[in-house]
């Protein structure tokens, strides 16, 4: 991948994360990498297709990020708070993460970036489930009730966590991030 191509993706996923899709230009990228906005169209000629690639790279990373865990043995336990830490890092960061900062716009984006952001979201709460599903078996997880809806519930508790964190200044997510960990100890 060509330098300029990845620092516009760089910060077209950075302006998505933390002023929304629908709040910035292909003239906001040219302007803050100095570049011409035919050298960003050149790369991605529409806002449409930049927004998919980003989407897909953030699936990629996550995929990675799965197979990591699972090449070095990481427990169920670890697993879930390895994920959870990318949201507490967002957090810090002020950023949301992309499938809460997208979500909003769901009814403005192209189908494209639609379908890529749904699959985003289907795989994640299909890993979340099995990892929980694994490890209530195991003895690592108590909680009640389906896997499923467990996995439902941590992902939209840290999606909208990261929003309301924004709105309050940080001061509850890490509340929300221990209560999720204290409520799955046996």
């Amino acid at each position: 991948m060509s330098v300029t191509r990845e620092k516009i993706m760089e910060l077209g996923e950075d302006l998505i994360r933390t002023r929304g899709y629908n709040a910035f230009s292909y003239q906001d990228i040219s302007s803050e990498l100095g570049i011409k906005n035919a050298a960003v169209h050149y790369y991605f000629p529409s806002k449409e297709s930049l927004g998919t690639s980003i989407v897909k790279t953030n699936m990629q990373r996550f995929e990675e990020m799965v197979e990591n865990l699972q090449s070095r043995n990481f427990d169920e336990w670890s697993q879930l708070e390895t994920f959870m830490k990318i949201y507490v890092k967002s957090n810090r960061e002020l950023k949301l993460c992309i499938i809460g900062s997208l979500g909003p716009d769901l009814n403005t984006l192209n189908e494209s970036i639609r379908s890529e952001l749904k699959k985003m979201t289907e795989r994640i709460l299909q890993w979340l489930s099995c990892i929980l599903k694994n490890g209530l078996e195991k003895g690592i997880f108590s909680f009640k009730g389906d896997p499923k809806d467990r996995a439902l519930l941590i992902f939209s508790n840290m999606v909208a966590g990261l929003q309301l964190a924004r709105i309050l200044e940080k001061t509850d997510f890490k509340a929300i991030h221990q209560a999720i960990l204290d409520d799955l100890k046996p």
